[in-house]
């Protein structure tokens, strides 16, 4: 066999590994995509590209300082640098290290870690105003503008609050969806509230993204502000929900169908199968119903909505969705369903509590795709509730 034809065959079999690795992750089969990872790397030990999805996997697996030198090794082969010190920053934040974690995501990762349109849109329209790098507020304007998912806007928004503590004038440019639900809340009357589509006035000194904020204010895992909430409970509208039973809210569907994050329906059936409680379906746009329960979700057409009936309701039975962190800032009992390996805003496996909201209790998968274990943990919790 001639050089070529080894070269060829190598390569193949690198390819087939890599693809085979891939499908395996895809499939949450953690133990033998990882496998292939290092197979790929035995025939290709510089393989940077490797290392890196190796180190991905490992993270899921929950082994973290493994995980950590496969990022190393993959920055020192020349892999994306932005793209390794994104996820390694996702390593540190998950361990509770935010000093770490956010330096990364937020200064190393070249772009990686502002998702979404918005965060392009504003970055152009205030070109013209100077970034905020922790100079001195007093007499100042700082304009703070959202930028990825609804969720993390309402986990963020705390700190505006102590953003507003340093002397100048905070003004907050939020996705129009969450406009009413903050202007609502007495909390957030020190904040300037507007929509994004509100160009700034001519006087801010200062612009910042809100997801850069706890950076800047140094916050640490072991000082999360307002974890006992800082939403205002509404009952703008009757929703026909019952004052003599207890009424708790359900959700299973996380959006575009995120597979970590959706509960297959018949296991979300078996919840609402306890006895003695008015479960109530507050699912947005899902195309799934649940026999002899209530349908609010149809109803749901905004935030304002979502926070009407999270106030009026005892407890919400969710999955990881931006429903959770409504319910937490409102300081409404919430029962969250996670994935084996979920987000970094929910730390490691061996929490189940939240440091972001008090009221968040956290039942976790023990396995890969097997929400048998989260949801009989809450069924049985839901039994104490009914005793109590």
């Amino acid at each position: 066999m001639n050089i070529n034809n080894m070269q060829k065959e190598q390569t193949s079999e690198l390819e087939f590994l890599e693809n085979l690795a891939f499908d395996l992750f895809k499939k949450e089969d953690f133990e033998n995509s990882k496998l292939c990872y290092i197979r790929q790397i035995e025939n290709d030990p510089e393989n940077g590209k490797a290392f890196y999805n190796l180190g991905i996997v490992l993270h899921d697996l929950g082994q973290f300082h493994e995980s950590l030198m496969c990022y190393g090794k993959a920055k020192e082969l020349g892999y994306n640098s932005a793209k390794v010190n994104l996820t390694t920053g996702m390593h540190f934040l998950k361990q509770g290290d935010f000093e770490k974690g956010f330096d990364y995501i937020d200064l190393k990762s070249d772009g990686a870690w502002r998702l979404g349109k918005n965060f392009m849109f504003n970055n152009q329209r205030l070109s013209h105003i100077d970034l905020w790098e922790g100079q001195s507020l007093e007499n100042k304007t700082i304009f703070v503008y959202s930028e990825q998912g609804f969720g993390d806007n309402i986990q963020f928004s705390r700190y505006l609050l102590e953003l507003s503590k340093l002397g100048g004038k905070v003004v907050f440019s939020c996705y129009n969806a969450l406009y009413d639900i903050f202007i609502n809340s007495p909390t957030f009357s020190s904040i300037e509230i507007q929509k994004n589509n509100i160009q700034p006035s001519s006087d801010v000194d200062f612009k910042i993204p809100l997801m850069s904020v706890p950076r800047l204010l140094k916050s640490t895992f072991s000082e999360i502000p307002f974890s006992g909430g800082y939403l205002e409970r509404t009952q703008f509208k009757d929703w026909g929900i019952p004052t003599d039973t207890i009424n708790v809210a359900i959700a299973w569907e996380a959006t575009k169908q995120d597979t970590r994050r959706t509960i297959p329906l018949d296991l979300v059936e078996t919840i609402c199968d306890c006895p003695n409680i008015n479960f109530i379906n507050i699912q947005k746009d899902s195309t799934h119903t649940i026999d002899g329960v209530r349908n609010l979700g149809d109803g749901i057409h905004n935030f304002s909505d979502t926070v009407d009936i999270l106030s009026q309701v005892d407890l919400l039975v969710s999955t990881d969705t931006a429903m959770v962190h409504v319910a937490g800032a409102l300081g409404v009992p919430v029962y969250l369903l996670l994935h084996y390996s979920a987000d970094w805003r929910w730390f490691t496996g061996d929490m189940d509590y939240s440091p972001w909201y008090e009221s968040v209790s956290i039942f976790r998968q023990k396995t890969s795709q097997n929400w048998t274990y989260p949801i009989n943990q809450a069924k049985n919790n839901l039994q104490i509730l009914l005793n109590q």
